[in-house]
Protein backbone atom coordinates (compact mmCIF):
# COMPACT_ATOMS: atom_id res chain seq x y z
CA UNK A 1 0.00 0.00 0.00
CA UNK A 2 3.05 2.57 0.84
CA UNK A 3 4.54 1.55 -2.76
CA UNK A 4 0.94 2.34 -4.57
CA UNK A 5 0.68 5.82 -2.18
CA UNK A 6 4.82 6.61 -3.56
CA UNK A 7 3.90 6.12 -6.86
CA UNK A 8 0.64 8.33 -7.02
CA UNK A 9 2.83 11.28 -5.71
CA UNK A 10 5.67 10.64 -7.56
CA UNK A 11 2.75 11.13 -10.74
CA UNK A 12 1.34 14.36 -9.33
CA UNK A 13 4.68 15.64 -8.33
CA UNK A 14 6.02 15.34 -11.82
CA UNK A 15 2.65 15.40 -13.82
CA UNK A 16 3.25 19.54 -13.60
CA UNK A 17 6.57 19.10 -15.16
CA UNK A 18 5.69 16.30 -18.02
CA UNK A 19 2.71 19.36 -18.86
CA UNK A 20 5.10 22.05 -19.19
CA UNK A 21 8.06 20.21 -21.54
CA UNK A 22 4.89 18.43 -23.82
CA UNK A 23 3.77 21.92 -24.17
CA UNK A 24 7.16 23.55 -24.55
CA UNK A 25 8.32 20.91 -27.35
CA UNK A 26 5.03 20.75 -29.06
CA UNK A 27 2.78 23.77 -29.06
CA UNK A 28 3.90 26.51 -31.67
CA UNK A 29 3.75 30.37 -30.36
CA UNK A 30 3.33 33.42 -32.58
CA UNK A 31 7.02 33.40 -33.44
CA UNK A 32 9.18 32.43 -36.47
CA UNK A 33 13.31 32.36 -36.09
CA UNK A 34 15.59 32.58 -39.26
CA UNK A 35 18.89 31.08 -39.17
CA UNK A 36 21.46 30.35 -42.12
CA UNK A 37 20.39 27.60 -44.52
CA UNK A 38 22.80 26.21 -47.53
CA UNK A 39 24.66 28.29 -50.07
CA UNK A 40 23.83 25.73 -53.07
CA UNK A 41 25.48 25.36 -56.60
CA UNK A 42 23.13 26.54 -59.35
CA UNK A 43 24.58 24.91 -61.80
CA UNK A 44 23.20 21.81 -60.02
CA UNK A 45 19.80 23.00 -60.28
CA UNK A 46 19.49 24.77 -63.77
CA UNK A 47 19.39 22.72 -67.55
CA UNK A 48 20.42 25.15 -70.38
CA UNK A 49 19.75 22.94 -73.64
CA UNK A 50 23.17 22.67 -75.27
CA UNK A 51 25.31 23.89 -72.62
CA UNK A 52 27.25 21.67 -70.43
CA UNK A 53 27.07 22.54 -67.13
CA UNK A 54 30.36 21.14 -65.94
CA UNK A 55 31.85 24.15 -67.55
CA UNK A 56 29.55 26.57 -65.00
CA UNK A 57 30.35 24.34 -62.27
CA UNK A 58 30.89 26.56 -58.75
CA UNK A 59 30.51 29.81 -60.61
CA UNK A 60 27.57 31.33 -59.11
CA UNK A 61 25.80 29.97 -55.20
CA UNK A 62 22.49 30.94 -54.15
CA UNK A 63 21.84 30.84 -51.01
CA UNK A 64 18.55 30.21 -48.38
CA UNK A 65 18.08 30.54 -44.86
CA UNK A 66 15.90 28.10 -42.41
CA UNK A 67 12.69 29.22 -41.28
CA UNK A 68 10.91 28.03 -38.27
CA UNK A 69 7.92 28.53 -36.55
CA UNK A 70 9.22 28.22 -33.08
CA UNK A 71 7.76 26.43 -30.31
CA UNK A 72 8.32 27.96 -26.75
CA UNK A 73 11.41 25.44 -26.16
CA UNK A 74 12.95 26.08 -29.22
CA UNK A 75 12.25 30.10 -28.67
CA UNK A 76 14.66 29.78 -25.66
CA UNK A 77 17.63 28.22 -28.14
CA UNK A 78 17.17 30.36 -30.38
CA UNK A 79 17.38 33.53 -28.23
CA UNK A 80 21.19 31.82 -26.84
CA UNK A 81 21.86 31.42 -30.25
CA UNK A 82 24.56 33.90 -32.20
CA UNK A 83 23.76 34.13 -35.45
CA UNK A 84 19.59 33.53 -35.53
CA UNK A 85 17.05 36.29 -35.52
CA UNK A 86 13.35 36.21 -33.85
CA UNK A 87 9.96 37.67 -35.63
CA UNK A 88 6.80 37.71 -34.62
CA UNK A 89 4.67 35.59 -36.92
CA UNK A 90 2.56 38.51 -38.33
CA UNK A 91 6.32 39.96 -39.86
CA UNK A 92 6.34 36.57 -41.78
CA UNK A 93 3.06 35.20 -42.78
CA UNK A 94 1.25 38.26 -42.29
CA UNK A 95 -3.37 37.21 -42.20
CA UNK A 96 -2.01 34.03 -44.10
CA UNK A 97 -2.31 30.32 -42.28
CA UNK A 98 0.21 28.15 -43.08
CA UNK A 99 -0.72 26.46 -45.94
CA UNK A 100 -1.60 29.70 -47.64
CA UNK A 101 2.01 31.06 -46.49
CA UNK A 102 3.63 27.94 -48.51
CA UNK A 103 1.87 28.74 -51.80
CA UNK A 104 2.84 32.29 -51.90
CA UNK A 105 6.50 31.41 -51.16
CA UNK A 106 6.48 29.20 -54.02
CA UNK A 107 4.32 31.47 -55.96
CA UNK A 108 7.57 33.83 -55.52
CA UNK A 109 10.36 31.08 -56.63
CA UNK A 110 8.15 30.44 -59.68
CA UNK A 111 7.91 34.17 -60.44
CA UNK A 112 11.60 34.87 -59.60
CA UNK A 113 12.37 31.70 -62.08
CA UNK A 114 10.20 33.11 -64.75
CA UNK A 115 12.05 37.03 -63.69
CA UNK A 116 15.44 35.70 -63.57
CA UNK A 117 15.03 33.89 -67.10
CA UNK A 118 13.43 37.10 -68.42
CA UNK A 119 16.16 39.33 -67.47
CA UNK A 120 18.96 36.67 -68.49
CA UNK A 121 16.97 36.58 -72.43
CA UNK A 122 16.89 40.55 -72.48
CA UNK A 123 20.25 40.98 -71.18
CA UNK A 124 21.70 39.19 -73.95
CA UNK A 125 19.47 40.93 -76.34
CA UNK A 126 16.62 38.26 -77.17
CA UNK A 127 12.73 38.84 -78.05
CA UNK A 128 10.84 37.45 -75.13
CA UNK A 129 6.93 37.73 -75.84
CA UNK A 130 4.78 39.69 -73.20
CA UNK A 131 1.12 38.56 -72.35
CA UNK A 132 -0.95 41.39 -69.63
CA UNK A 133 -3.67 40.33 -67.33
CA UNK A 134 -4.70 40.53 -63.12
CA UNK A 135 -2.39 38.80 -61.72
CA UNK A 136 -4.17 37.10 -58.55
CA UNK A 137 -1.75 38.04 -55.21
CA UNK A 138 -3.85 36.34 -52.65
CA UNK A 139 -7.14 34.02 -52.53
CA UNK A 140 -9.68 35.06 -49.77
CA UNK A 141 -11.29 31.86 -48.36
CA UNK A 142 -14.61 30.72 -48.60
CA UNK A 143 -15.62 32.95 -51.60
CA UNK A 144 -16.04 31.76 -55.26
CA UNK A 145 -12.02 31.83 -56.27
CA UNK A 146 -11.47 29.44 -53.38
CA UNK A 147 -9.72 26.45 -54.46
CA UNK A 148 -9.84 27.77 -58.23
CA UNK A 149 -7.26 30.28 -58.52
CA UNK A 150 -4.30 30.63 -56.38
CA UNK A 151 -1.35 33.60 -56.11
CA UNK A 152 0.70 33.61 -59.45
CA UNK A 153 -2.19 33.02 -61.55
CA UNK A 154 -2.73 35.69 -64.47
CA UNK A 155 -6.20 36.33 -65.40
CA UNK A 156 -6.43 37.12 -69.16
CA UNK A 157 -10.55 37.19 -69.84
CA UNK A 158 -13.40 36.87 -67.83
CA UNK A 159 -16.33 36.04 -69.86
CA UNK A 160 -16.16 37.59 -73.24
CA UNK A 161 -14.11 40.72 -71.36
CA UNK A 162 -10.08 40.44 -72.42
CA UNK A 163 -8.09 41.61 -69.29
CA UNK A 164 -5.00 44.04 -70.07
CA UNK A 165 -5.05 46.08 -66.79
CA UNK A 166 -6.42 46.26 -63.34
CA UNK A 167 -9.56 48.81 -64.67
CA UNK A 168 -10.75 46.30 -67.13
CA UNK A 169 -10.49 43.17 -64.54
CA UNK A 170 -12.63 45.16 -62.12
CA UNK A 171 -15.17 46.46 -64.86
CA UNK A 172 -15.12 42.84 -66.05
CA UNK A 173 -16.26 41.52 -62.57
CA UNK A 174 -18.24 44.44 -61.95
CA UNK A 175 -20.75 44.10 -64.79
CA UNK A 176 -21.88 40.74 -64.10
CA UNK A 177 -24.84 40.08 -61.79
CA UNK A 178 -24.21 38.33 -58.20
CA UNK A 179 -24.98 34.59 -59.17
CA UNK A 180 -23.86 34.92 -62.75
CA UNK A 181 -21.33 31.90 -64.20
CA UNK A 182 -18.48 33.20 -65.44
CA UNK A 183 -15.66 31.63 -67.51
CA UNK A 184 -12.13 32.68 -66.95
CA UNK A 185 -9.20 32.43 -68.60
CA UNK A 186 -5.72 32.01 -66.56
CA UNK A 187 -2.20 31.60 -67.51
CA UNK A 188 -0.18 29.60 -64.59
CA UNK A 189 3.08 28.55 -64.07
CA UNK A 190 3.43 25.38 -62.27
CA UNK A 191 4.74 26.08 -58.52
CA UNK A 192 5.85 21.92 -58.27
CA UNK A 193 7.79 22.19 -61.90
CA UNK A 194 10.88 23.05 -62.76
CA UNK A 195 9.71 24.00 -66.21
CA UNK A 196 9.74 27.67 -66.97
CA UNK A 197 6.96 26.41 -69.22
CA UNK A 198 3.06 27.70 -68.77
CA UNK A 199 -0.82 26.89 -68.96
CA UNK A 200 -3.52 28.28 -70.32
CA UNK A 201 -5.85 27.09 -67.81
CA UNK A 202 -10.05 27.76 -68.43
CA UNK A 203 -12.31 27.56 -64.80
CA UNK A 204 -16.24 28.35 -64.38
CA UNK A 205 -17.00 30.49 -61.59
CA UNK A 206 -20.30 31.21 -59.96
CA UNK A 207 -19.96 35.06 -58.70
CA UNK A 208 -20.75 35.61 -55.33
CA UNK A 209 -21.99 38.83 -53.78
CA UNK A 210 -19.81 41.71 -52.82
CA UNK A 211 -20.23 41.52 -48.65
CA UNK A 212 -19.67 45.78 -48.99
CA UNK A 213 -22.75 45.89 -52.05
CA UNK A 214 -25.12 43.03 -52.32
CA UNK A 215 -26.00 44.25 -55.34
CA UNK A 216 -22.48 44.08 -57.03
CA UNK A 217 -20.52 40.74 -58.05
CA UNK A 218 -18.06 39.24 -56.35
CA UNK A 219 -14.61 36.99 -57.10
CA UNK A 220 -13.08 37.25 -54.00
CA UNK A 221 -9.20 37.60 -54.67
CA UNK A 222 -6.87 40.02 -54.05
CA UNK A 223 -5.14 41.44 -57.25
CA UNK A 224 -2.22 43.84 -59.25
CA UNK A 225 -1.31 44.55 -62.99
CA UNK A 226 0.43 41.60 -64.24
CA UNK A 227 2.54 40.46 -67.29
CA UNK A 228 3.74 36.87 -68.13
CA UNK A 229 6.59 36.12 -70.55
CA UNK A 230 6.34 33.10 -72.92
CA UNK A 231 9.99 31.79 -72.47
CA UNK A 232 11.23 28.33 -74.08
CA UNK A 233 9.81 25.38 -71.64
CA UNK A 234 13.44 23.70 -72.18
CA UNK A 235 15.01 25.59 -69.70
CA UNK A 236 14.58 24.53 -66.54
CA UNK A 237 15.06 25.09 -62.62
CA UNK A 238 14.41 22.88 -59.96
CA UNK A 239 14.81 23.90 -56.83
CA UNK A 240 12.28 21.59 -54.73
CA UNK A 241 10.42 22.77 -51.52
CA UNK A 242 12.25 26.02 -51.07
CA UNK A 243 10.36 29.36 -51.79
CA UNK A 244 10.70 32.53 -52.01
CA UNK A 245 11.89 35.47 -54.43
CA UNK A 246 15.50 36.04 -53.69
CA UNK A 247 17.61 33.10 -55.73
CA UNK A 248 16.46 35.76 -58.51
CA UNK A 249 19.98 37.49 -59.09
CA UNK A 250 21.82 33.94 -58.48
CA UNK A 251 19.61 32.05 -61.20
CA UNK A 252 19.95 35.29 -63.99
CA UNK A 253 23.47 35.25 -63.55
CA UNK A 254 23.91 30.97 -64.26
CA UNK A 255 21.44 31.41 -66.89
CA UNK A 256 23.31 34.25 -68.78
CA UNK A 257 26.30 32.45 -68.59
CA UNK A 258 24.46 28.89 -69.88
CA UNK A 259 22.58 31.21 -72.45
CA UNK A 260 25.37 32.69 -73.75
CA UNK A 261 28.44 29.96 -73.57
CA UNK A 262 30.58 31.83 -71.89
CA UNK A 263 31.84 31.56 -68.00
CA UNK A 264 32.01 35.03 -66.74
CA UNK A 265 35.50 34.34 -65.01
CA UNK A 266 37.24 30.98 -64.71
CA UNK A 267 38.61 31.73 -61.37
CA UNK A 268 36.38 33.12 -58.91
CA UNK A 269 33.11 31.32 -56.89
CA UNK A 270 30.54 33.96 -56.17
CA UNK A 271 26.98 34.12 -54.33
CA UNK A 272 24.29 36.24 -54.81
CA UNK A 273 21.57 37.16 -53.12
CA UNK A 274 18.70 39.78 -54.28
CA UNK A 275 15.42 39.57 -56.23
CA UNK A 276 16.04 40.51 -59.58
CA UNK A 277 12.94 41.87 -62.39
CA UNK A 278 12.23 41.37 -65.76
CA UNK A 279 14.37 44.76 -66.61
CA UNK A 280 17.72 43.36 -64.75
CA UNK A 281 17.03 45.34 -61.58
CA UNK A 282 17.99 43.82 -58.25
CA UNK A 283 15.88 44.16 -55.16
CA UNK A 284 16.07 43.82 -51.06
CA UNK A 285 15.11 40.11 -49.68
CA UNK A 286 15.08 38.98 -46.10
CA UNK A 287 17.60 36.98 -43.83
CA UNK A 288 20.73 38.41 -45.42
CA UNK A 289 22.66 38.12 -42.30
CA UNK A 290 21.59 34.61 -42.11
CA UNK A 291 22.32 34.22 -45.89
CA UNK A 292 26.07 35.44 -45.54
CA UNK A 293 26.55 32.84 -42.73
CA UNK A 294 25.81 30.22 -44.64
CA UNK A 295 27.76 31.12 -47.84
CA UNK A 296 31.17 31.65 -45.27
CA UNK A 297 30.10 27.97 -44.22
CA UNK A 298 30.16 27.04 -47.99
CA UNK A 299 33.71 28.32 -48.49
CA UNK A 300 32.70 30.64 -51.01
CA UNK A 301 34.23 33.94 -50.39
CA UNK A 302 32.37 36.55 -52.43
CA UNK A 303 28.73 37.74 -51.52
CA UNK A 304 26.61 40.08 -54.27
CA UNK A 305 23.94 41.53 -52.33
CA UNK A 306 21.43 44.36 -52.68
CA UNK A 307 23.06 47.73 -52.52
CA UNK A 308 20.92 48.77 -49.47
CA UNK A 309 21.81 45.72 -47.85
CA UNK A 310 25.55 45.56 -47.39
CA UNK A 311 25.56 46.62 -43.79
CA UNK A 312 23.63 43.68 -43.05
CA UNK A 313 25.50 41.66 -44.58
CA UNK A 314 28.45 42.03 -42.62
CA UNK A 315 26.47 41.40 -39.13
CA UNK A 316 27.69 38.26 -38.13
CA UNK A 317 30.24 37.14 -40.93
CA UNK A 318 32.39 40.74 -40.29
CA UNK A 319 35.03 41.04 -43.25
CA UNK A 320 35.44 37.31 -43.57
CA UNK A 321 33.52 37.65 -46.50
CA UNK A 322 33.94 40.22 -49.44
CA UNK A 323 30.68 41.73 -49.97
CA UNK A 324 29.60 43.88 -52.86
CA UNK A 325 26.73 45.57 -53.10
CA UNK A 326 24.67 45.84 -56.66
CA UNK A 327 21.58 47.57 -58.05
CA UNK A 328 21.39 45.84 -61.52
CA UNK A 329 22.13 42.57 -63.63
CA UNK A 330 24.72 44.43 -65.61
CA UNK A 331 26.48 45.61 -62.76
CA UNK A 332 26.82 42.51 -61.32
CA UNK A 333 28.22 40.88 -64.26
CA UNK A 334 31.17 43.55 -65.14
CA UNK A 335 31.83 43.27 -60.86
CA UNK A 336 32.61 39.57 -61.15
CA UNK A 337 34.26 39.97 -64.69
CA UNK A 338 37.03 42.06 -62.68
CA UNK A 339 37.02 40.06 -59.56
CA UNK A 340 40.38 38.42 -58.66
CA UNK A 341 40.75 35.33 -57.07
CA UNK A 342 40.18 35.60 -53.42
CA UNK A 343 41.66 31.94 -52.37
Amino acid sequence: MARLEIRWKFFFLALPFVIVVGWAIGFSIPYYSISPGDALDTSSLISVPHASPQRYKHSIFMTDVTLTHLTPILWLFDHLASNVTIYPASEIVGNADSSQFSQQQLSQMANAKLAAGVAAFKYLHRFVPEVYGAEVLAVVPGTPAAGILQPGDLITKVGSYSITSMKTFSTSVSSSSPGATVKLSVIRQSTSSSSLAFRHRTFTVKLGEDPRDPKQAFLGVEFTQGVFYALPGSIRISTGAIGGPSAGLAFTLQLVQELSHRRFNQKVEVAATGTIAPNGAVGEVGGVPQKAVAVYRAGVRVFLVPVQQVAQAHTYVGNRLKIVGVSSLSQAIDIIKHLRSTA
